[in-house]
């Protein structure tokens, strides 16, 4: 049974010589030719030597060319650059080789490193762009979408595509023993971190994974979902190692008839509204000629809401066995009756067992007889029945049992019976239950079906069927133009700076790669290789392009024709549908082109600029005159994309090469001389734990993961010997410690728990400087309280200190900016708050508005100790020396003397800031994060990054930029690098990471321990601590709601159906919104436990979902209830949060996991469950949802806990309903 393993093993770790052939040089030279290397290759053209330039259309037979290949060159001299043009190319072996079939894609493969975005049987693609076919696939392989790879790819001269062979895994490892910890439906996972699916597995014969199986295993890294590592094959240890049944699948074979008996096949109720009851008669039909016998009739799907019932009939003369009122008997059903000849029909006798008519769902007929009649089918609607939800059960139906029970419901040949089955329409949505009728030999299924509706959907029922905005045609030949400049812009009375930034222009080589669908590869090469140094400008640089790209093409859908402004006294206002949500996104500043189209030859442009946006309303700052003079005429309005931000990120990527790899890179930690290491009242700060050293001694990992300094160590240097020993003038550090030993009032936060107090002392300490330190803070672990007490030491125990801190969003800077404030502890002109030059003072808070005043003058802005900013406004000081900016650009023209003298002017005006603090920093792309990060003293700075790269990254909308790694923050990259990662044997002692470079905090102030359990396994290694105030977190636990009393969860499953309105692609799920409407009305009218609406939040991914949930909120007067997307709820809490998570159906989960992103994104999964407090409810339909592995999870820690209400399970997970 080993065989399998060893196999792959084998293969596996055997080497393979990678080497590629290179061809010969020729010698042969001849008159006006060159021989020479080509050293630069872009879509069209190339250079040879640096000197020579050629265009794809001079080379001999369409060769493709390769960086390094050996050419001559037929040149001659372009006289209008006075350079050298070459008029033909050859290749090397084209001289040589008299083989007419020779492939340059042969002569100088390159590596490429990517993950498999799309897989075919054929075929697949490595990061949406090299295609590559199985064949070329390395054996025992069997690739998955996500899988990261290493192959060679060589640029086809046919299709000017790249095409990869020699495709392996970029990492692979052996795991023995371990447990499989989950089995759901086709995929699972092992030791709780490893994924695998058996849609490419490898298994030994007859063996099938179970839950608790003890295998061996070979993983490749891969990602899926929030799992890194996916199996390739499973072999079990010690087991058995027969086939185990898929436990709660559904036979497929249940479902066709058998023993010669025919059973209804229309099932289906259609639609009810809610609280209706309907009656369907199933017939069972003996078309042999062997009597059968009826011994059981169970309902066996979810019936925990006893939405279906089987009711037994009524003995009755010459019509049906049961008493029918035909005046509510559908046509059909009445005629297919009266066409029968009214037949009389032959009831037994039988002992009583009803209930109001009604049969318990699980039920052996003894002593019972079911009417035998030739009828087929018909629908009864009854009246009578009593509407409202059905008690809880208790405990779920034990599996039918079949046995012999006399005397028996015999169906004669011939003959028929009928079956009635009650719906009573409570669970919103679409439901379907399973019937099982057992027969002494076999069992035949049926499944019930109904759809039940609310009268709130009406509410919020699709406007305008779905079409989709079809982009302006801009017509070949554009008529003559006149372009009428817009007003002077004011800045907020602005500040002094130069407005001088590089353009940085997109190059026509690369729009046009993404505009005819070229391969990327073509035009940057080097994005195939893994990102150094070397390549770090290059490769970020295009993908800055690509995302500006995008965000142009993005902005031409939202182009409008026809439109009419609107007057707001002496201003001018364009109503502008979705910019509220953000489709387009503008702020005040924005540059909007209107256009007059008045003659046909001459079209007059007028270029405006957003001045306020409020709802769909945006007024618009015009060209004096025209604003006078307009008259309601039509105009096309054109976006303009502002190129600002990307420019700053342009430039600070440029900078960044003066970081360095001590920076960017890091390989090894080499610790400097600590900072002045004193709090307010002592200069010592002791943390010794001979528990810590003794393990230090006994581990050689840390002796690789630390640097030994080697020459020059003054008192206040650091050696680290084999007990990481480190030794100060004022106290002795050994290791890190547990317990921080100090005395009252050291810290300004006297509640700091162990784990922040040791985070701000490795902060002021300084020594891992300056590679960046990191401080990881999962959700409600009190990372902005550390970080505040950070800022505070370092502002009072270092006299010379500088500090920038920075956040992405202005929301999350206005909070720090807010908290420090409220210290009470900074004096005035201590702090200063930069803003964006046209950001509003009205989105500002009041107390935070008098540290924006010196902000307005950037050199003011630099006296203060503290300048609080985000990323992207961080920029403008880069902006305040316009010789600065200027010399980047001479550089590659400028002499020596020049160049030193810039490098000597970057070093004094980037070096200002001591300390950078970027706080979210997971939610920055790198080239955002590196704007604040480029402004540290290279002398002496220190870098902390403050975030978790577990939750919500940086939003990028080209694919190809998410691909080649724009959508990676420089906090998750650093994270991934091994001096930072987890290490139990090395760190166990520390919290498994390197305490001189990260602290992980995981005490969480939040939320209850059954709402953090399921995060804290799938993110974080079963660490996080629950520390929350008690009365908070178990105020819910007696909710009247609640499935299970105790237990804060509610995952209640609604098969409802998406749909889309208008040209918005943005989907929206009426059945869901309404069940979301009556939790909130249920939690904040509650006459015993009513929960604050300001402490109620729900939570939907699509932005239409927001505006319809927001609609029915406000038909209820609970407008107030915070709804939005996960975006909007980063860094918040609840009390309680309501989760809709909208996708209904099956056939779009590949169109999920390609652009929609949500229901297969473990970051925003992770927001989303961790913002509640007391109570999360989780509205979604499980059969969608268990295709995912973090919504699989959660579906299955909501039924083994008690917590899954609603409609029926996918098969998968049926298996668990015996567990509530």
């Amino acid at each position: 049974m080993l065989s399998l393993l060893s196999k792959a093993l084998s293969y596996f770790w055997r080497r393979t010589d990678d080497g590629d052939e290179r061809w010969t040089t020729s010698g042969d030279k001849e008159l006006k030719r060159v021989q020479g290397v080509v050293t630069r290759l872009c879509h069209d053209y190339g250079m040879i030597d640096d000197m020579i330039v050629f265009t794809k259309d001079v080379v001999t037979k369409n060769m493709l060319l390769a960086v390094g290949q050996e050419v001559i060159a037929t040149v001659e001299e372009d006289k209008t650059s006075g350079g050298l043009k070459a008029v033909r190319v050859d290749t090397i072996q084209n001289t040589q080789d008299s083989s007419p079939d020779c492939d340059a894609s042969e002569l100088n493969k390159k590596t490429l490193i990517g993950s498999i975005t799309f897989l075919s049987v054929d075929g697949g693609y490595i990061n949406q762009n090299t295609y590559f076919a199985m064949q070329d696939v390395w054996e025992d392989f069997k690739p998955y979408e996500g899988d990261w790879v290493q192959a060679k790819y060589y640029i086809n001269s046919t299709t000017w595509k790249s095409e990869a062979v020699a495709v392996r895994p970029l990492r692979y490892k052996q795991v023995n023993k371990v447990r499989i910890s989950s089995v759901c439906g086709r995929t699972g996972t092992v030791d709780d971190s490893i994924f695998f699916t058996l849609d490419s597995l490898r298994l030994p014969d007859g063996y099938l994974p179970r839950r608790h199986d003890l295998v061996n295993t070979i993983v490749v890294e891969s990602s899926q979902s929030c799992y890194i590592w996916r199996a390739l094959c499973l072999v079990p240890v010690s087991e058995d190692g027969q086939s185990h049944p898929n436990e709660g699948n559904v036979d497929e074979d249940i479902i066709r008839d058998k023993g010669e008996l025919e059973v209804s096949r229309m099932t289906d109720f259609g639609t009810l509204k809610q609280g209706e009851s309907k009656r369907m008669i199933i017939w069972i039909e003996n078309k042999g000629s062997v009597p059968q016998s009826l011994i059981s009739c169970k309902l066996a799907g979810w019936v925990k809401d006893k939405q279906f019932s089987v009711e037994i009939p009524q003995k009755c003369e010459n019509s049906p066995s049961f008493p029918i009122n035909q005046g509510n008997l559908s046509k059909a059903a009445v005629n297919s009756f009266n066409n029968s000849g009214g037949a009389a029909c032959e009831s037994l006798n039988h002992t009583s067992i009803m209930k109001d008519g009604v049969i318990p769902e699980g039920i052996n007929f003894q002593d019972t007889n079911l009417s035998r009649t030739k009828e087929n089918y018909s629908f009864v609607k009854d009246e009578n029945m009593q509407n409202g939800e059905s008690e809880q059960k208790d405990h779920m139906e034990q599996p039918i049992k079949h046995s012999s029970i006399t005397p028996e419901i015999v169906i004669p040949p011939g003959e028929k019976i009928s079956i009635v089955i009650v719906c009573t329409a409570m669970i919103h949505g679409y439901s379907k239950e399973l019937l099982l009728l057992g027969f002494s030999d076999f069992t035949v299924g049926r499944y019930i079906e109904a759809t039940v509706t609310n009268e709130e959907e009406l509410l919020i029922a699709p406007v305008q069927p779905y079409s989709p905005r079809k982009p302006k045609i801009i017509p070949e030949s554009q008529p003559r133009k006149t372009t009428v400049a817009g007003p002077q812009l004011t800045r907020n009375k602005r500040r002094w700076c130069s407005n001088f930034l590089p353009h940085y222009t997109v190059p026509d080589e690369l729009r046009k790669c993404v505009e005819q669908h070229l391969d990327i590869l073509t035009f940057q090469p080097l994005l195939a290789e893994r990102l150094n140094l070397d390549n770090y400008k290059a490769n970020f640089s295009t993908l800055l392009w690509l995302e500006e790209i995008q965000a142009e093409r993005d902005l031409k859908d939202y182009y409008m024709s026809g439109v009419t402004l609107k007057r707001n006294g002496n201003l001018l206002v364009l109503e502008v549908p979705g910019v509220e949500e953000g489709r387009p996104r503008l702020v005040p500043g924005d540059k909007v082109i209107l256009k007059s189209q008045i003659y046909s030859d001459h079209i007059i442009e007028y270029v405006a600029y957003v001045a306020e946006i409020c709802e769909e309303d945006v007024t618009l700052k015009v060209n004096a005159d025209f604003e006078r003079t307009y008259n309601l005429e039509p105009m096309d309005v054109e976006f303009v994309h502002c190129r600002i931000p990307g420019r700053r990120c342009q430039l600070a990527i440029q900078q960044a090469l003066y970081l360095g790899e001590k920076v960017l890179f890091p390989e090894r930690l080499v610790l400097q001389s600590p900072q002045t290491i004193k709090t307010q009242n002592t200069t010592e700060y002791c943390a010794v734990d001979a528990d810590l050293k003794q393990s230090s001694q006994q581990e050689s990992k840390v002796k690789e993961k630390q640097n030994k300094p080697t020459t020059g160590l003054t008192p206040r240097e650091v050696n680290i010997t084999d007990g990481m020993r480190v030794t100060l003038q004022t106290s002795q550090l050994v290791g890190e410690t547990v317990a921080l030993k100090q005395r009252d009032g050291d810290f300004f936060n006297p509640v700091l728990n162990v784990q922040q107090k040791l985070a701000v002392k490795r902060i002021l300490s300084g020594e891992c400087r300056p590679t960046p330190y990191l401080l990881f803070g999962p959700p409600g672990t009190g990372k902005t309280v550390t970080v505040i007490e950070a800022i505070l030491q370092i502002h009072f125990t270092l006299p010379d200190s500088r500090i920038l801190v920075c956040a992405p969003s202005n929301a999350a800077t206005d909070l720090i900016c807010l908290r420090l404030h409220q210290s009470n502890l900074l004096k005035p002109g201590t702090m200063v708050r930069v803003n964006a030059a046209f950001r509003s003072a009205e989105h500002i808070d009041d107390m935070v508005k008098p540290y924006c005043k010196d902000g307005d003058d950037i050199q003011k802005a630099l006296w203060s100790r503290i300048v609080v900013t985000t990323c992207s406004t961080a920029g403008f000081f880069y902006q305040a020396d316009t010789r600065l900016l200027q010399a980047p650009v001479l550089c590659k023209r400028a002499k020596p003397l020049v160049l030193v003298m810039f490098k000597q002017q970057l070093s004094q005006w980037l070096g200002h800031f001591t300390h950078v603090i970027l706080d979210e920093a997971g939610q920055a792309s790198e080239p955002e994060s590196l704007i604040p990060i480029g402004l540290i003293s290279e002398a002496d700075g220190q870098i902390i990054l403050v975030g978790d790269p577990k939750q919500l990254g940086p939003t990028v909308k080209s694919k190809l930029a998410q691909t080649f790694g724009l959508s990676m923050s420089l906090l998750e990259r650093l994270s991934s690098r091994e001096l930072y990662l987890r290490d139990e044997d090395a760190f166990g002692a520390c919290g498994a990471y390197n305490p001189l470079l990260i602290t992980k905090l995981t005490k969480n102030y939040r939320s209850h321990s059954a709402l953090l359990a399921l995060p804290s396994k799938l993110f974080y290694h079963k660490e996080l601590e629950v520390c929350a105030d008690t009365a908070v977190v178990t105020s819910l636990l007696n909710w009247g709601k609640l499935p299970r009393k105790g237990f804060p969860l509610i995952f209640h499953g609604i098969r409802g159906s998406e749909t889309r309105e208008g040209c918005s692609p943005s989907w929206f799920n009426p059945a869901e919104a309404v069940q979301v409407m009556m939790y909130c009305c249920q939690l904040a009218r509650s006459e015993y436990s009513a929960v604050s609406v300001a402490d109620i939040g729900v939570i939907a991914p699509y932005r239409k979902q927001v505006e319809k949930i927001r609609v029915l909120l406000r038909s209820i007067d609970l407008e107030d209830i915070k709804v939005g997307t996960v975006e909007e709820f980063q860094g918040q809490e609840f009390m309680v949060v309501i989760l809709s998570t909208v996708r209904s159906q099956k056939v779009v989960i590949d169109d999920e996991k390609q652009c929609l992103g949500f229901l297969c994104n473990p970051k925003r999964f992770n927001v989303a469950i961790t913002r509640a407090k007391a109570l999360l409810i989780v509205v979604g339909n499980p059969h969608v949802l268990v295709k995912d592995p973090c919504f699989c999870e959660l579906l299955e820690y909501s039924l083994m806990n008690g917590a899954y209400r609603g409609c029926d399970l996918p098969t998968e997970l049926e298996h668990l309903q015996k567990c509530d």
